[in-house]
């Protein structure tokens, strides 16, 4: 089964968002996420030099030892920021509306620097205490933080971009998810840059069933990833079939969370993926995590419902459905999982 590419240059920031190179593509958007909430994309104006800088980096810090990585340790962090090891992260099982996810399971085969946006002290969801808000823990390398910078601010504009082409193809103003957590000044959304290392089977010893990355869907309303090109990435389809992800070189994968799935009313599909780790390479991915800010109420958009499709789920706020997805999936949070780490 082809991945539809979609070009979201039409979507850029200060191009002309009703175009027909803009609606066209929100309809080929339209089309797809009606049945896999996973697309190909080019024009997502993530250059292939700040990727290749970033995944550059990225070796270098996972390839130190281990005692060294753990020196930023997202245990250390208030906020959900930092280093996390092999192991230490369950995410098998952690589909939408699972609630089983206080059962102990086996950690994925992979590790991985969480990061976000830097939030310094005076920032008023910092003074407030309002989770996952604060400062990152970076690695403390030559070039690594402005690697990460330049990177994260592609990034940023590539998920807007996909915003607005999903917003389009809803029907919304294509501007409509910028605004919508936006209320009482707060930033409309919550970013989150997890850049992952999958070691190769050959040069390490799963358990029984561990996953490179286990079975699960993103949490948030969209995810943009950019990899090394390996592959090992595996999407299910909405019939239940699995499908093979490969990256093609200039591409970047969108695919859509929890939240898009609740605010669209499952018009459009969280879809559960996994990472199968290569046998004899590493593999390297870096996915961004869009989730609305974390005071934002999801309900059903107004286009999505109606007399004959009325609301399927029940409301509820970013932030508490963010927080009970990383008590169930991360040990550090977690006692069952400690115990099996």
């Amino acid at each position: 089964m082809d991945i539809v590419t979609v070009d979201l240059s039409p979507f850029a920031t200060g191009a002309d968002h009703a175009s027909a190179a803009a609606l066209e593509q929100a309809r080929i958007i339209d089309t797809t996420c009606r049945e896999m909430g996973f697309l190909l994309t080019v024009g997502h104006g993530i250059a292939d030099d700040v990727k290749s800088a970033l995944l550059g980096q990225m070796r270098d810090f996972f390839a130190l030892p281990t005692e060294e990585k753990e020196r930023i340790s997202i245990a250390g962090s208030d906020c959900h920021r930092g280093y996390v090891g092999i192991a230490a992260e369950a995410l098998d099982g952690a589909l939408a509306g699972a609630d089983d996810l206080d059962v102990a399971r086996v950690g994925d085969l992979k590790e991985t620097i969480d990061s976000g946006v830097h939030h310094g002290p005076d920032h008023p969801e910092v003074r407030a205490g309002t989770p996952l808000h604060g400062p990152n823990r970076l690695p403390d390398l030559p070039g690594f933080v402005d690697a990460w910078s330049a990177y994260f601010t592609a990034a940023v504009e590539a998920s807007l971009r996909a915003h607005r082409g999903v917003a389009l193809a809803l029907g919304l103003h294509p501007d409509h998810f910028e605004h919508v957590g936006s209320a009482g000044g707060r930033d409309p959304f919550m970013y989150h840059l997890r850049m992952l290392h999958y070691p190769p089977i050959s040069r390490v010893t799963p358990a029984p069933g561990q996953p490179g990355c286990g079975t699960h869907t993103d949490y948030g309303s969209i995810t943009v990833l950019c990899d090394d090109g390996i592959g090992g990435l595996q999407v299910m389809t909405r019939g239940g079939q699995w499908v093979d992800i490969v990256v093609p070189v200039g591409h970047a994968v969108v695919n859509l969370g929890d939240l898009m799935a609740i605010w669209t009313n499952d018009r459009y599909v969280s879809n559960p993926h996994r990472v199968v780790n290569p046998v004899d390479v590493d593999r390297y991915s870096i996915p961004f995590f869009v989730e609305p800010g974390f005071h934002t109420r999801i309900e059903c958009l107004p286009t999505c419902q109606s007399d004959d499709m009325p609301a399927r789920h029940a409301p509820l706020v970013t932030g508490d459905y963010l927080l009970s997805r990383f008590d169930g999936t991360h040990s550090y949070r977690n006692e069952i999982l400690a115990g099996g780490a």
